[in-house]
């Protein structure tokens, strides 16, 4: 009878636990950062498809910082803690690279410039999520707070991860619907400039990256 109520209890504070966490990840994701602008800034400028092609790319730079994560690799950054530091650098870089690339290539009418471009969507998420070391950090501070079972700690880690992504990967699907729609339906030449505000937002995610150091 004891333990009978002990496992009932056990099962309604992982319930309640697992609810809280799924509540926590949908703030954090709505929370605006530099992978809500990079999947907003091309479902603005490239159309939804892209959008969400962006989303998949983040999530995929996130499911390897989640595995690095519960792998317990993240020890590595406490070791070497200047290498957080050449993420940054890196990941920094290679945005301002990609602002300037896009600034020469400011004809969107180019049909081969615009195609390079939309078939880069999902491989430039997955850098610009790795680019951000603080998504290893995120993982490694905010989801241990959630795990019950310390002894499978690794698997249930993994497993909270993915819940994560998979609650942001929603929000940003949603996003991209809702943006690249909006978009759309808007007349003049507000449509014309998006190739510029693309450009902007690339270089000013890189300059933040650098700038954070």
């Amino acid at each position: 009878m004891l333990i009978s109520i002990l496992n009932t209890k056990k099962v309604e504070r992982t319930k309640i636990m697992l609810l809280s966490f799924i509540f926590s990840s949908l703030i954090i994701a709505a929370t605006p950062g530099i992978a809500t602008i990079y999947v907003l800034n091309n479902s603005a400028s490239l159309g939804r498809k892209e959008g969400i092609l962006s989303a998949l790319g983040i999530m995929t730079g996130g499911m390897i910082y989640n595995i690095i994560a519960a792998a317990g690799l993240s020890s590595l950054l406490y070791v070497f803690p200047s290498l957080l530091s050449v993420i940054k650098i890196i990941g920094g870089l290679y945005l301002l690279y990609v602002g300037i690339i896009s600034l020469k290539n400011k004809d969107i009418n180019n049909l081969e410039n615009t195609k390079v471009v939309k078939n880069n969507c999902y491989l430039r998420g997955v850098i610009t999520n790795l680019a951000n070391p603080k998504i290893l950090l995120f993982f490694v501070t905010f989801i241990p707070q959630f795990v019950i079972d310390t002894q499978n700690y690794g698997k249930e880690a993994l497993i909270l991860g993915s819940i994560y992504l998979i609650v942001e990967i929603i929000w940003f699907v949603c996003l991209a619907s809702f943006v690249s729609h909006f978009i759309k339906n808007i007349k003049g030449n507000f449509q014309k400039y998006m190739n510029y505000v693309s450009s902007g937002v690339y270089l000013a995610m890189g300059s933040l990256l650098i700038i954070s150091l």
